[in-house]
């Protein structure tokens, strides 16, 4: 693999979007550069240590999304993919100008913890209202074509129109593309999908070969398993962005959907210990100040179901 192709891969895997099989090229690619190749370093120790907490989150996301197959990934996998990924990085974003001839990009990665609700602003003006755990990256100045961010997470856009410079933003498979709009973007790794939802302007929504260009009160949902991209039309997509000003609104979702919710708002850890309820399906709305403990309190009461506190963990049954 010569050295543009190797740099091909090295932005495809940034954005989200290697496959399993492009991985393994790319490792092996790494491998074969322990001899006679130069020295990559990093500018700083803030550098090398943001990089590394990044890789930190990447692993742990990706243990989460991929529990299911955990007979197929073995942890020793993953790490050696950590420290490829942070080999590559050092030539990708900070070295390969030895090669291109091209300045490093600097990039900004943001991290809002479980618990907290975070509002920041792009280089190019745009707002962006971040969820509990979430990451978003970017580079500090964006280039002269696109606007392009990464997301781990649940944000919501309100981005600057500019029909010169689309927005694009990754998350994992799949890629968001506007001029100027308004939407919410949820794409948590341990959830079974990731939706787009727009409340103005349009989005075009690629995953694969699929794709979806979607209007206000339209939303899009790409199912991980199966791989389906599908479009579907909402009565208020303007609810979806509740969470921004901290009032929670569930519509048709599971108690477990819920939770999962609850978990990452709360900071806390909720078990249900009863299957039969597990799945049923709630329509709940609660404001900003509305404590954990009344919000489960409601929940079990729509479920006929009891909860205990056992130190910082609620059990559902």
């Amino acid at each position: 693999m010569d050295k543009e192709q190797a740099l091909e891969l090295i932005t495809k895997y940034k954005k989200g979007l290697c496959s399993e099989e492009e991985m393994e090229i790319l490792n092996q690619w790494i491998d074969e550069q322990g001899h006679g190749q130069p020295n990559y370093q990093f500018q700083s120790d803030e550098q090398e240590n943001r990089l590394k907490e990044d890789i930190r989150f990447q692993i742990k996301s990706s243990l989460f999304a991929k529990k299911k197959k955990s007979d197929h990934i073995h942890l020793q996998s993953i790490l050696k993919i950590a420290a490829m990924l942070l080999l590559v990085s050092a030539i990708g974003i900070w070295g390969w100008n030895k090669y291109s001839g091209k300045q490093p990009e600097q990039y900004t990665s943001i991290y809002n913890p479980a618990g907290q609700l975070k509002t920041i602003t792009l280089p190019d003006g745009s707002r962006v209202f971040l969820n509990a755990a979430t990451r978003i990256s970017f580079p500090s100045k964006f280039n002269t074509t696109t606007r392009e961010v990464t997301l781990i997470g649940e944000a919501y856009f309100e981005v600057v129109h500019n029909p010169e410079k689309p927005f694009l933003i990754y998350t994992g498979k799949v890629k968001t593309q506007v001029l100027g709009t308004s939407f919410n973007v949820k794409a948590y790794a341990n959830e079974p999908k990731i939706m787009v939802a727009v409340t103005s302007g349009k989005v075009g929504v690629v995953a694969g070969k699929s794709s979806a260009l979607l209007i206000p009160n339209q939303t899009a949902d790409y199912y991980i398993k199966d791989g389906k991209l599908l479009k579907s039309t909402i009565t208020n997509a303007s609810t979806l962005k509740a969470w921004t000003n901290g009032t929670l609104i569930f519509r048709d979702q599971t108690l477990n959907e819920i939770t999962r919710t609850l978990i990452r708002r709360y900071n806390t850890n909720i078990i249900i210990q009863n299957n039969r309820i597990a799945e049923s399906i709630l329509n709940a709305h609660f404001d900003k100040n509305e404590s954990l403990e009344n919000v489960i309190s409601v929940l079990c009461t729509y479920v006929d179901a009891r909860y205990k506190r056992e130190g910082t963990t609620y059990l559902i049954r």
